[in-house]
């Protein structure tokens, strides 16, 4: 008799719908028929390869606990591809034979099973047919299923360079990337993008009357978006070449069609940004010597006094305090009040630990800061506030109906207290400028780099530096006293 592994017969359609079954194994005699059934005492899988002239080497039925299917199983090369062709209830045997014939010839062309195939047929994309619409539509896809989602406001930056791109006086969304190897369609079209002038959507107004915005060249917007359509094509170049290579054959684009516009220059160099960052007045950090920051805080406390403005005061203050980049300190939650399952993807506040951490910041990475008294005062506050409602957010949204459900935009009321400070310009970022400016004067390299959280592999010296927690909290401390000590009356209050 034969083992299991060998079992072979001439299989019969009456054999696979009526004899075989997962509760008794076929026992085989050498002229390959079945002698008797044995019960499947060990209740394992087995396979019934099929020895008909009409079968394939390696054909056979594989009888499990929930069914049985026909199978394929060669050796091609160096390896042992196995092959499912379908459920035997739902194919019959001569069919299943037929389709083994055809299984074996594709795994012996190609050197995968049927199923590898598929998918690399599935995933077979050629970049040079493919329109930029259908780049973004890819890359956004991969943005948003990798390990690290990308976050909303990268997307929301994708999407407006995608609704950039299909402008009319643009209209470039739909054309196959093979036709922009010439170049110059993509020249022209950052150009028309950079000299363009900002546009207002139907039946909306200028917030600002007086402002310049709408009248200065968009050449960041152009850079931003061209940016965006290049990484989008880089990606989906770099998906087809591993795929051509699996599947031996040339990638359909050898260079991206974008890199023109570095080639001839129409990013800005470094110096070129920081020139027109200072014409702009794009960084505006407030200085202790000029009094700007010390005006700014006496406004703010004052502002604060109006019960309505009190969560955006509190919101404003305490991102200049700690540095924060826009938006990290809006989605804060108090520790105690949130389930400890979500603690890992929470940014949050420990008022007995002294510590507020932030979730997923920009370089990926949780940032966590001492509590210094300042800024400890000013959480005792709201904390004690929020009793009654136990609301979660240490900046809750004025509506209840809010979708994210805390506070979200300062835009609004910093431009009142700029204007009541007497500050030319200023916008959120530059509330983390102010924070920089003032731990750099008081504070080592090492420690502004850390309450900073700013991230760089090239840095070899910070890889061998750590502050300790002690020593973290004795800075933070000295340096928000010196920014408070701007406005005298803060200082009593706060420390």
């Amino acid at each position: 008799m034969e083992n299991k592994a060998s079992r072979r017969l001439a299989l019969t359609a009456t054999m696979v719908k009526e004899q075989l079954s997962f509760t008794r194994v076929p026992e085989v005699n050498a002229e390959g028929k079945i002698v008797k059934f044995a019960p499947n005492t060990d209740q394992k899988r087995y396979v019934v390869f099929d020895s008909h002239r009409d079968a394939p080497v390696g054909f056979g039925v594989a009888v499990n606990k929930t069914g049985m299917s026909y199978i394929l199983q060669r050796r091609i090369g160096a390896r042992v591809l196995k092959a499912t062709l379908g459920n035997c209830r739902d194919i019959t045997l001569a069919k299943a034979r037929e389709d083994a014939k055809v299984a074996l010839a594709s795994m012996q062309a190609s050197g995968k099973t049927p199923a590898q195939a598929r998918q690399i047929d599935k995933d077979e994309i050629r970049v040079s047919l493919m329109t930029v619409e259908a780049c973004f539509a890819l890359y956004r896809r991969h943005l948003i299923e990798r390990a690290r989602p990308a976050k909303d406001s990268s997307l929301r930056g994708l999407e407006y360079a995608e609704k950039r791109l299909g402008r009319a006086e643009v209209d470039l969304l739909g054309l196959p990337i093979g036709d922009l190897v010439n170049e110059q369609r993509i020249l022209d079209a950052f150009d028309e993008i950079a000299k363009g002038k900002r546009h207002l959507a139907e039946g909306t107004k200028r917030a600002n009357a007086t402002t310049t915005a709408f009248d200065k060249p968009t050449v960041t917007t152009a850079e931003l978006t061209f940016r965006w359509a290049s990484r989008a094509v880089g990606y989906c170049m770099d998906r087809e070449k591993r795929i051509a290579a699996n599947a031996g054959r040339s990638p359909s684009l050898q260079i991206n069609p974008f890199t023109v516009l570095h080639q001839e220059g129409r990013y800005r160099t470094r110096e070129q940004l920081e020139a027109d960052y200072e014409a702009s007045q794009a960084r505006n950090p407030m200085q202790l010597r000029d009094g700007s920051l010390g005006r700014f805080l006496a406004a703010l406390w004052e502002r604060r006094k109006v019960d309505n403005y009190r969560t955006a005061c509190d919101y404003l203050l305490l991102t200049l305090l700690w540095g924060t980049r826009r938006g990290e300190a809006a989605p804060l939650k108090w520790r105690h009040r949130i389930d400890k399952r979500d603690l890992s993807i929470s940014s949050w506040v420990d008022l007995e630990a002294g510590w507020v951490s932030f979730a997923n910041t920009k370089n990926g990475s949780t940032h966590t800061l001492p509590l210094a008294p300042g800024a400890k005062r000013i959480l005792t506050l709201r904390e004690e506030a929020s009793r009654k409602s136990q609301s979660p957010w240490v900046f809750p949204a004025r509506s209840s109906r809010a979708v994210q459900g805390h506070y979200l935009d300062s835009k609004a009321i910093l431009q009142g207290l700029k204007k009541a400070g007497e500050i030319e310009a200023l916008r959120t970022h530059d509330l983390r400028r102010t924070f920089a400016t003032v731990a750099e004067e008081v504070a080592s390299y090492a420690v502004v780099k850390r309450l900073l959280n700013h991230r760089n592999s090239r840095d070899v010296t910070g890889r061998y530096t750590k502050v300790d927690d002690a020593r973290l909290l004795e800075e933070m401390t000295r340096i928000e006293r010196v920014m408070l000590a701007s406005d005298p009356l803060l200082l009593t209050v706060l420390t």
